[in-house]
Formats: C-alpha cells, sequence, structure tokens
C-alpha cells in the first residue's frame, strides 16, 4: 500500500485553463535502497516527461551523494527566469520557478504533480 503523499503548492495567479507557479513541492517516504539509484532515476523520469516548461528543457546539473540531493535546471534564457528542481533524499521533489512564476497549461500543470507524486 501506498503511503501518503504531501503536496504544497504556490501559484500566483490560475484560472481553469492556466496556473502560473512560483512553486510545487511533494514529500513522501524514503524510499528503500540506495538513495543515489532513486534520485537518478527521478532526474531522468522528470527530465524525459516534464518537457513544457516555456523556460526549455531540464537538465541535470549534480546528483550529491553526501547530502543525497540532485539539482535539475531549465536554460537561463535572457530574462533571468529559469525553473529548478531540487530533489533530495528520494523522498522530497521541489520544482521552483525563479526570476517570476512560470506559465503552465492547466493540463500540463495537472501532468507535474501526477508525475511528481508518483516519483515520491
Amino acid at each position: 500500500m501506498r503511503n501518503e503523499v504531501d503536496v504544497k503548492v504556490d501559484l500566483e495567479a490560475e484560472d481553469s485553463l492556466a496556473v502560473r507557479l512560483n512553486s510545487l513541492e511533494v514529500t513522501g517516504t524514503r524510499p528503500d535502497g540506495a538513495v543515489r539509484e532513486t534520485l537518478q532515476r527521478q532526474a531522468q523520469a522528470i527530465q524525459k516527461e516534464a518537457t513544457w516548461f516555456e523556460t526549455g528543457p531540464l537538465g541535470l546539473v549534480e546528483v550529491d551523494g553526501v547530502s543525497n540531493a540532485a539539482l535539475m535546471r531549465s536554460q537561463k534564457p535572457e530574462a533571468k527566469k529559469f525553473v529548478q528542481v531540487v530533489l533530495r533524499n528520494g523522498d522530497s521533489i521541489k520544482v521552483e520557478a525563479k526570476g517570476g512564476a512560470t506559465h503552465l497549461s492547466r493540463e500540463n500543470y495537472e501532468k507535474l504533480k501526477e508525475l511528481l507524486t508518483g516519483l515520491v
């Protein structure tokens, strides 16, 4: 049986068609097995599936086995606006829009929440 997943959302604005996302954080239970392998699996899934950010595709910046964390970012365009994803301990994933909220269609916002809750 799957344990409860906690979801925290900070939206700048929303309507029936879209959202302006500041941050989305999901937290679950710590996984069994090696945390580094879990972080790599989570990062690969996010990189493959979360392709709809207006700032471009996400890339893996670093996996740190000492702090059990991984960092992903979209490319920084001229306006210094980008999306950052921090994965911690295999049980926490936080998506943050840096430099201003990121625009997502309602459909892609729901896909993002479903993807992240499925990974923790």
